[in-house]
């Protein structure tokens, strides 16, 4: 049926689906900017792509970067954020003390990391920190140039270790 009719597969998934092109514009030395996998507990490893942005006028258009979803998971899906942080001089916290030392934590920011039940339900922001690391592929992180931590209330904090990827043209 499909191998007769190419255009088949797209109609059938027309009502239910949106298609968005990747932006695959090499980052350069930003660190806040591209393509990262991370290992999303159970449900395995989920790539996102940062974007720096303005968080808004409730935060005088502070400097932000989030972390859209490219691939979900059943509670937070494709396309949605997963987490976004302000990333200026200014808003950065004190790490000292914090995380250990084995982590390499260079830089920590105040962020909210989404939550959601199965579905996308009750979705909300919870407290959390962005983590930059310093990406020397220790045995705690394995090479991760960014981390989040999602501070979820009445649980433990969660952190999450992502990895730069790199698509052919860039390397």
């Amino acid at each position: 049926l499909l191998g007769e009719d190419p255009g088949a597969v797209l109609r059938l998934l027309a009502p239910r689906t949106v298609f968005r092109r990747i932006d695959t514009t090499p980052p350069g030395a930003d660190i806040f900017s591209g393509l990262y996998v991370g290992a999303f507990g159970p449900h395995g490893p989920e790539l996102l792509q940062m974007k720096r942005s303005m968080w808004g006028a409730e935060a005088a258009g502070a400097e932000c970067v989030t972390a859209f979803k490219l691939s979900g998971d059943v509670n937070v899906p494709s396309g949605m954020a997963s987490f976004r942080a302000k990333v200026g001089r200014e808003h950065r916290i004190d790490h000292h003390g914090v995380y250990p030392e084995e982590l390499g934590v260079v830089a920590a920011y105040k962020g909210e990391g989404r939550v959601a039940q199965e579905g996308f339900a009750n979705a909300h922001w919870v407290e959390g920190e962005l983590l930059h690391l310093d990406g020397k592929g220790n045995m705690l992180t394995d090479g991760a140039e960014l981390g989040f931590v999602w501070a979820v209330p009445g649980e433990r904090r969660f952190l999450i270790l992502f990895s730069r990827i790199l698509l052919p043209e860039e390397i």
